[in-house]
């Protein structure tokens, strides 16, 4: 548009011009070398344009055939270019789709047209890596930091190579130089923090941690978590150092900026009670189990009350479980206060609940090791309480310090997993279950714990009620006389513990034909076991591993604690009532 412009304005102007020329006549009287000449005005102003006409076209003439190597110098040039980007941009979808060899090629044709620019030195450098070239890679990386333009892609190429080798000391060394170079990149800064928490500069950091948090490459939440964990980490180191004041000033400041870290919560709890500040260890138990119980604060709120009686101590767990009732960590605890305490009663029946929670049938190896001081200490089962150890030991684990990347199972916890070396990976969890670990009797936890909840109460001469063994994978199941296979223990024990009911005439049975008799060889014959004789005033009971009657000396007369009046007075308002003495009788 502006030219369209231009040219009508100097068409207008030329238009003007030859007007007042032609109202405005005269002649031009030239003299040189003998002639003279009188041509109008008007003649001589079209000769001069003509004449700048002809030198302008003569100019670009010569111009043209002086500047035609260089033009196709040019266009070669360019050619050469394209030919070359186009190899290049070949090479990188070779290296994007993992063919090595092609790769290869493309990169080295890119080479020989592109005179070694920056993208052909990555291309290069990917390419050798797809071969397997480790040390052609790390040459051609190297070449790339000697470049301005390139220095922080050769530093970014070093540090993915290091990061491979396991060298995280090289790494840090590649990220630092890098973040000095661009310290707002987000995964130079997330990788400044991991390697620097990795390698224990926990101080670095932190710091980087702020700093990914100031330009958003961490959401807040996350970062505060990670801050905490980073803290935890301080108090670990400072505690293994011996600074257990500044071990604990740090593990408070971590569960001040992460209420829900357990692992900060046990460390704080542990080290209250070590510098016997019990109340501060009580108080930091109550605020967390709402959220995250365990059986370390369990074990750490006991010793919050080293002077405390057993009764005292069931009182105590059972306000801490009002925090979390429908938690198994509160059951737990609360069986074992009241099994310290002496009221069976109590520990058995939150030991019934505890394995009618999901995942707690078949019952796990806290509670069979529970359930075995039970017995022995309320009945003086040994049999009983020998059966419940066995089962813990094939009893699916117990809740512990979990990495949730490798499943890896900690005796305590770390900042990094022992296995995998996973930051802020282990939690309080069950640990995974493989295969089939179902403990003999699975799905009958609950009747096999209260099995013998009727015979405390109301009767003066206690049966032994004992839990068979496990019996081997080649052994036939024992019979008595008569053919008829014995009880499993779970009918057993809903037999004992069903109440009496008034006899009912059996219906009568349609007759069976008898079977073949099959042959028996002197291998197979086994000698009756005998039948016990039944007391008359105590209930019959089950029989011991193996389908053997239990010797006498395997029970044994165990007495409640004596109580005073005051403690009698809080067992009964804890149980309901403190049951009868146990009286066995002496034969």
């Amino acid at each position: 548009m502006r030219r369209v412009i231009v040219f009508v304005a100097l068409a207008a102007l030329a238009v003007l011009a030859a007007f007042w020329l032609a109202e405005h006549p005269g002649r031009v009287s030239i003299e040189w070398l003998g002639y003279q000449m009188e041509p109008p005005i008007g003649m001589l102003v079209l000769a001069g344009v003509v004449l700048s006409v002809a030198v302008i076209i003569l100019y670009r003439i010569i111009t043209l055939i002086l500047g035609t190597p260089g033009t196709i110098g040019r266009a070669l040039s360019a050619s050469r270019r394209r030919r070359g980007f186009r190899a290049l941009s070949q090479g990188m979808v070779a290296v994007a789709a993992g063919d090595a060899q092609e790769a290869a090629r493309w990169s080295r044709k890119a080479d020989s047209l592109l005179e070694d620019p920056p993208l052909t030195l990555l291309l290069s450098a990917q390419a050798a890596q797809l071969n397997g070239d480790e040390l052609a890679a790390e040459k051609y990386f190297n070449a790339m930091l000697e470049k301005p333009e390139t220095r922080f892609l050769g530093l970014r190429g070093l540090l993915m190579q290091a990061l491979r080798k396991g060298d995280d000391q090289r790494a840090l060394g590649y990220v630092r130089e890098a973040h000095a170079m661009r310290p707002k990149t987000p995964w130079v800064v997330t990788n400044l923090f991991e390697l620097s928490e990795r390698t224990g500069d926990y101080d670095g950091a932190a710091a980087a941690l702020k700093q990914a948090a100031k330009i958003k490459a961490l959401a807040k939440p996350e970062a505060d978590h990670k801050g905490a964990v980073i803290t935890l980490a301080k108090a670990e180191k400072a505690l293994a150092e011996g600074r257990r004041d500044e071990a604990l000033s740090l593990s408070r400041t971590a569960q001040k900026a992460d209420a829900a870290l357990l692992a900060a919560a046990v460390l704080h709890a542990r080290l209250a009670v070590d510098s016997e500040r019990y109340r501060e260890a009580a108080k930091v138990v109550e605020r967390i189990w709402a959220r995250s119980p365990s059986a370390e604060l369990a074990a750490l709120y006991r010793q919050a009350a080293p002077a405390a009686k057993p009764l005292e101590q069931v009182k105590r767990f059972t306000k801490l479980a009002a925090l979390n009732p429908n938690h198994r960590e509160s059951h737990l605890a609360l069986a074992e206060a009241n099994l310290d305490a002496g009221l069976w009663g109590e520990a058995r029946r939150h030991l019934g609940i505890l394995v009618t929670l999901e995942g707690e049938d078949p019952a796990r190896a806290h509670v069979c090791r529970l359930m075995a001081r039970l017995e022995e200490s309320e009945h003086g089962d040994i049999a009983a309480s020998r059966a419940w150890l066995e089962r813990a030991g094939e009893a699916p684990r117990d809740p512990a310090w979990v990495c949730t990347t490798c499943g890896a199972v900690a005796a305590r916890w770390s900042v990094d997993c022992g296995a995998c070396g996973s930051f802020d990976s282990l939690a309080w969890g069950a640990p995974r279950r493989v295969g089939s670990l179902t403990a003999p009797g699975a799905g009958t936890a609950l009747a096999q714990i209260t099995a013998k909840q009727g015979a405390r109460t109301g009767e003066s001469r206690v049966a032994p009620v004992t839990m068979p063994l496990a019996k081997l994978p080649d052994q036939p199941p024992d019979r008595p006389e008569g053919g008829e296979p014995q009880k499993t223990p779970a009918v057993a024990a809903s037999t004992e513990a069903a109440p009496p009911q008034a006899p009912q005439t059996p219906a009568p049975a349609a007759a069976k034909p008898a079977a073949a008799p099959a042959e028996i060889g002197p291998s197979d014959v086994k000698p009756a076991l005998p039948k016990p004789p039944a007391p008359p005033a105590a209930p019959a009971g089950g029989l011991g591993p193996n389908g053997q009657e239990p010797p006498a000396s395997t029970s044994r007369t165990v007495e409640r604690p004596e109580l005073g009046d005051e403690d009698a007075e809080e067992a009964a308002a804890v149980e309901g009532s403190v049951p009868p003495r146990i009286e066995r009788d002496p034969r």
